[in-house]
């Protein structure tokens, strides 16, 4: 799982050492085995990220911005848009000349882009390393459930680096969620999230009686690849972010702004539709996931 770690390493030199507790959390969130096939490969293991966007700080051309600290450079991908903003504002009041900005890109696309960015370095003495940055809500309550699993700090500490939720049982999607219009039979996906309150959310949606017999459980992003590459099945998927979605429809103005201005109307004729409006969202933010 080489290719995985740029996305998720950990600024301390200890965490990847202890491998230990790595498979301390995937048998204790996931309670599954390894099989021995792999349902999908891994390059489109990483495809499924592709709803998660996260946030980079960069100079006005679109070059990432890292921290150095000693011999280390530090590129913090924050998967909250707020939470980076709010470090921009602080990079400019102290960098006043630096013309600073933020930078969407898809969880599996920065993976490609940390790799360039290692092999471009000028200083080879310097590691870049670029950590997912969560929502300390999401870390609280990740350390919560964790503990309630025996897990000790050390554990968690060496283990989880960004927290995935799901249920026990999981939550599932079916294919018209998923936008499947086709109307083939095809088993509903099963459901990882970003962030537990997108978790709680979509509990919320479900009767009362289903909602009682769920357990909130969590892994981390690694752990959850691993079985999504190692199912028999593809069998997973996703939750896009809030972000994304907020994303999408940004997308979907732009477009229709730049349709009006290439093609100027009469006030009294309706607005055009984005055409493919409807399949440029893979899955539907008030989609009811079912058991």
């Amino acid at each position: 799982m080489q290719l995985l770690r740029p996305f998720w390493r950990a600024i301390s030199k200890n965490f990847w050492r202890n491998q230990a507790a790595k498979a301390l959390l995937v048998s204790t969130a996931l309670h599954l085995g390894l099989p021995a096939a792999q349902a999908i490969p891994e390059a489109e293991a990483l495809k499924k990220l592709a709803v998660v966007p996260v946030f980079v700080l960069t100079d006005s051309k679109g070059v990432p911005l890292p921290i150095a600290r000693e011999k280390t450079l530090v590129l913090p991908l924050y998967l909250e848009k707020s939470r980076a903003e709010a470090e921009l504002v602080i990079l400019q009041k102290a960098n006043p000349s630096l013309l600073a900005k933020l930078v969407a890109i898809p969880l599996n696309g920065m993976n490609v882009k940390v790799k360039q960015l290692q092999l471009q370095l000028k200083d080879k003495s310097r590691t870049l390393v670029a950590p997912v940055i969560s929502n300390p809500a999401d870390r609280q309550q990740a350390t919560l459930l964790l503990k309630q699993q025996g897990l000790s700090d050390k554990q968690i500490q060496d283990g989880l680096a960004v927290p995935v939720f799901f249920t026990k049982p999981f939550l599932s999607l079916t294919p018209s969620q998923l936008g499947d219009k086709s109307g083939m039979a095809v088993e509903p996906k099963l459901v990882f999230f970003m962030s537990y309150a997108s978790l709680q959310a979509a509990i919320a949606k479900l009767p009362s009686a289903k909602q009682a017999s769920l357990k909130p459980q969590v892994a981390d992003l690694s752990a959850v690849l691993r079985q999504i590459i190692q199912s028999p099945q593809d069998r997973y998927v996703i939750f896009p972010t809030a972000d994304y979605f907020q994303l999408i429809q940004q997308r979907r103005q732009n477009q229709q702004r730049q349709t009006l201005q290439a093609q100027p109307q009469s006030p009294s004729q309706p607005l055009p539709q984005s055409k493919g409006q409807a399949s440029s969202q893979p899955v539907s933010q008030s989609a009811l996931p079912a058991r």
